[in-house]
């Protein structure tokens, strides 16, 4: 896995599952039910415990890397026209 989000348009991403959540929503980010199968701009919200990642699936390979269901990590998906821009 390799690109991640932490800033938006409007502000820096906490560190926290629910404030990477909050900022990607307050800038357009759609939530979204888990996806079966890749499409463009999708962002998985995963909670890691002390922190969480907002990972940016830029391939089919990345999005199968996020979606396996051997990890059981609470996550929130999203779709964001942003993604690609602010992904590192």
């Amino acid at each position: 896995m390799g690109k991640y989000i932490n800033q938006t348009s409007r502000e820096q991403l906490g560190s926290s599952f629910a404030s990477k959540c909050k900022g990607l929503m307050e800038d357009g980010a759609k939530p979204i039910s888990t996806p079966t199968e890749f499409k463009e701009n999708l962002v998985c919200v995963v909670d890691n415990g002390l922190f969480a990642a907002a990972g940016y699936c830029y391939s089919a390979e990345e999005f199968r890397a996020f979606n396996s269901s051997s990890d059981t990590r609470r996550k929130s998906w999203f779709t964001w026209e942003k993604a690609e821009e602010y992904s590192r």
